[in-house]
């Protein structure tokens, strides 16, 4: 009967650990699940200029940091930078853009906003205007090691 009673003890030990190594397991493939949905880019044109956002499972200071740390190597000239609201406003004398990083949560909602082109502009600066905002997003989102896709309205 003892025998009986210390296999009985030895199995209610043994399946605690497994139960958590079960737990553990589908905890870690629902994070790698959430992990692999691509982060949407939703680009669109406003009055203000192009418009591109993205909400991003990275830290607002990390996103802000990092487009601190782009725009310096870019050599671009800082117009504006309020480090506690994750404000930045950047020109490489053509082209001026802005990005603002918002916490939610655990989330980060995106902002990059590019002026829209003059008209006395050549055609090729347009372009490169047009899309300077998701390009911004874009190269973020792999510094940030992030996949993203990109969803025009």
């Amino acid at each position: 009967m003892t025998d009986t009673i210390g296999s009985k003890k030895h199995i209610r030990i043994t399946s605690r650990p497994l139960s958590l190594l079960l737990v553990t397991a589908i905890i870690l493939t629902m994070m790698s699940c959430i992990a692999a949905i691509p982060i949407v880019i939703n680009h669109m044109k406003s009055q203000e200029g192009y418009v591109a956002k993205a909400e991003m499972p990275v830290v607002a200071g990390k996103v802000y940091r990092t487009a601190v740390i782009m725009a310096e190597e870019r050599n671009l000239q800082v117009l504006k930078k309020e480090d506690d609201e994750f404000y930045l406003q950047v020109t490489d004398g053509v082209q001026i853009a802005s990005l603002k990083a918002e916490s939610r949560n655990w989330k980060t909602d995106i902002t990059v906003t590019a002026d829209l082109p003059k008209e006395e502009e050549k055609e090729k600066e347009k372009a490169k205007e047009k899309e300077l905002a998701l390009r911004i997003i874009d190269q973020l989102c792999a510094r940030l090691n992030k996949k993203c896709t990109v969803k025009e309205e």
